[in-house]
């Protein structure tokens, strides 16, 4: 595990690394490009690379700072026969994934971590991004991709079911159930995920007050937010914001 900051932004050579690897970005922008495919890192995006991956990248102009989780081949051999996809590409993982990797990167930084939990947690989110390519591989329907869009852009106000499907021109319940098998939450959990990591990506940047990051993420207030930020984080809205401050300042 390890913390990789770039005070500025610059461009890469094409490159090739060798071990499988997670990528957390926890400030600042990131973007890379394999074959003709580029993918854009914000703020709590958390890429998955297979072993022997050649790219491009490039770090925004502001910097960035990363958390880099490289899988030796030991751990890669032992874990890929498990696994429900035998083929991975590199791609950003589920939002469940994001959250074991947080976690980690709190113990590691507290250095209270050890090998058995950095195994468990790295299995556990290779597994979620084998589950997440099985599910992308199946046939679904294409208003997925539109309910999707919509909820990252109306997350910060009132959404309902009813109102997503009208917009869609869907029954409220088939919409419900198919967007709950294919991501395995109901709208409000992916929702409230998506508010969420707007708040820590808003805390990455700076020291927000509170009970206006609250507001302006969708929260009903600042005890909504801290409930559900603490169910996904594992610690409380004041305390995360500060462990990110100072992890911020550590690096520089």
């Amino acid at each position: 595990m390890t913390e990789l900051r770039h005070v500025q932004g610059r461009k890469l050579p094409l490159h090739t690394h060798q071990s499988a690897y997670f990528g957390l970005l926890l400030d600042g922008g990131y973007t890379e490009q394999f074959t003709h495919r580029v993918t854009e890192y914000k703020p709590f995006n958390l890429g998955f690379h297979p072993p022997g991956l050649t790219h491009h990248d490039e770090i925004a102009p502001c910097g960035s700072l990363m958390l880099c989780i490289e899988l030796r081949e030991s751990f890669w051999e032992k874990t890929r026969g498990y696994l429900s996809s035998p083929e991975f590409t590199p791609a950003l993982c589920g939002e469940e994934a994001v959250w074991l990797c947080v976690d980690l990167y709190r113990r590691f930084s507290a250095g209270t971590i050890d090998g058995l939990q950095v195994e468990e947690a790295c299995a556990q989110m290779v597994e979620n991004c084998a589950q997440v390519n099985v599910t992308l591989e199946r046939p679904e329907p294409k208003w997925i991709e539109k309910v999707v869009e919509l909820l990252r852009a109306t997350f910060s106000g009132p959404v309902t079911l009813e109102g997503i499907a009208k917009e869609l021109n869907l029954h409220p319940i088939h919409l419900s159930r198919v967007f709950r098998k294919r991501f395995g939450c109901t709208l409000g959990d992916y929702v409230n995920r998506l508010r969420v990591r707007h708040v820590c990506g808003e805390m990455a940047r700076g020291w927000p007050a509170l009970d206006q990051l609250a507001l302006a993420a969708g929260f009903a207030d600042q005890s909504h937010m801290g409930r559900v930020f603490r169910s996904y984080v594992g610690q409380s809205p004041a305390r995360f914001r500060e462990f990110l401050h100072n992890a911020r300042h550590r690096t520089v």
